[in-house]
């Protein structure tokens, strides 16, 4: 019998030893400015328009620049379809950079839609996103007057959960507390080595201003799998920081 019980235990810890072995860490610490703007058209119609300042090092170098569009169509008061764009331009930072030939841009369509459960005090979202991202590959030794030579098609699936509850509130203006965590699954035939692609855990206070305007910020955590091997290892960040928002409905 304990045989039968030791024989198990052995093969997962052979097996979680393997898998450590296969990978390679990279720490980095980064801070997220951002900004989330609504422009309310009619009952049904808005417009969005974000940006993502986002820093390696503190504040000191480059992680990338997030620039999203979009528009959207609220199906009634508690779900909201949403079309975008998206600019990004990512940097080569870390031990292992993702840009190992130099920064490059992306082009990403997406497509999503969300559902808010108000539930007392609570106030729970599920937000469910489809990427379509066009990815530059750098031509090597072009890091000074950067040359793509070619564009890589990839799909990418998100969900995010996000709890939010209430502390505080008198009028317009609330205090709250939230968690969200999204997880990143990619798709298509130029994914590389990995399925599952990153996730991001958030722990967060915010405080409504009024009805324009809120701001929020706390902890980031996120866990990203490159899509390359180096030495037959995967190389898993490690990244960890602070977040800082501003929502604005107009």
């Amino acid at each position: 019998m304990k045989k039968k019980i030791l024989f198990p235990f052995f093969i997962l810890c052979y097996f979680n030893v393997v898998a450590q072995n296969d990978r390679v860490n990279d720490y980095n610490y980064l801070n997220w400015v951002q900004t989330f703007n609504t422009v309310l058209l009619n009952k049904k119609w808005s417009l969005h328009l974000e940006y993502q300042w986002r820093r390696d090092e503190g504040l000191k170098n480059w992680q990338q620049s997030l620039l999203r569009i979009g528009a959207n169509y609220k199906i009634n008061d508690n779900v909201t379809a949403h079309l975008g764009y998206g600019w990004i331009e990512t940097f080569s930072y870390g031990d292992f950079p993702i840009a190992n030939n130099g920064t490059f841009p992306e082009h990403r369509i997406y497509e999503q839609i969300s559902f808010r459960q108000p539930v007392n005090k609570f106030l729970f979202t599920h937000r469910f996103r489809i990427e379509q991202r066009w990815l530059g590959r750098v031509k090597a030794g072009t890091v000074g007057n950067r040359e793509i030579e070619d564009w890589f098609f990839l799909h990418r699936f998100r969900y995010q959960f996000r709890m939010q509850r209430s502390m505080w509130a008198k009028n317009d203006k609330q205090l709250y507390a939230a968690a969200a965590d999204e997880i990143f699954i990619g798709a298509g035939k130029n994914l590389g080595v990995n399925i599952f692609d990153q996730n991001r855990i958030f722990l967060l206070l915010g405080y409504k201003l009024n009805k324009n305007l809120s701001i929020e910020g706390g902890y980031m955590n996120q866990t990203l799998q490159q899509g390359r091997r180096i030495n037959n290892q995967s190389i898993m960040q490690r990244n960890n920081g602070w977040v800082f928002s501003t929502i604005i409905n107009l």
